[in-house]
């Protein structure tokens, strides 16, 4: 009997969780990462889960056709993602690290934070290379970091993307 493997779903727009309802009711293991993201309504700004993938589900089946077609003729399903005609595995890897950054308790992926608030950081390049500045936090669901730096006489906010800044 062949081994399950992970294979990724493409829903019908705006489906994944009546497509993850059916799957789950026909006893596929379905597994689909979120995240939160920032949305702004009459000056309100609340905190969100959307789908990290939306309009994608990680199914875990069997190779084998029985798995396949089950799956196909899911409600909510558009297609399992192909090469050649055949439906493309995922490493297991992929998913477990996923599942791996994602919060215990919130079922959220949250962004791996290397800096700690109040760490000296340089920035790496762009218009404000070299200039040293402390880590704030998160600044956006973007992934951009805010940080404080000293320019004459006054601290400047500044957000910039945590790809381009270093520990001090």
């Amino acid at each position: 009997m062949s081994e399950s493997q992970w294979f990724v779903v493409q829903t019908n727009p705006r489906e994944e969780q009546l497509a993850s309802t059916v799957l789950t009711q026909h006893g596929v293991a379905v597994y689909q990462p979120y995240m939160e993201k920032f949305v702004f309504h009459a000056r309100k700004k609340t905190l969100k889960r959307y789908p990290l993938f939306p309009g994608y589900l990680f199914v875990h089946i069997r190779p084998v056709e029985e798995d396949f077609h089950k799956v196909r003729w899911s409600r909510g399903v558009r297609k399992i993602l192909i090469d050649n005609y055949q439906p493309v595995s995922i490493q297991d890897e992929f998913v477990t690290s996923l599942m791996n950054l994602q919060d215990k308790e919130t079922g959220v992926i949250k962004k791996p934070v290397e800096f700690t608030a109040g760490e000296l950081v340089r920035i790496r390049s762009g218009p404000l290379k070299d200039i040293v500045g402390i880590f704030e936090e998160w600044g956006s669901d973007e992934g951009r970091v805010r940080i404080l730096i000293e320019m004459v006489n006054n601290r400047a906010k500044v957000l910039v993307h945590p790809s381009i800044i270093e520990k001090a």
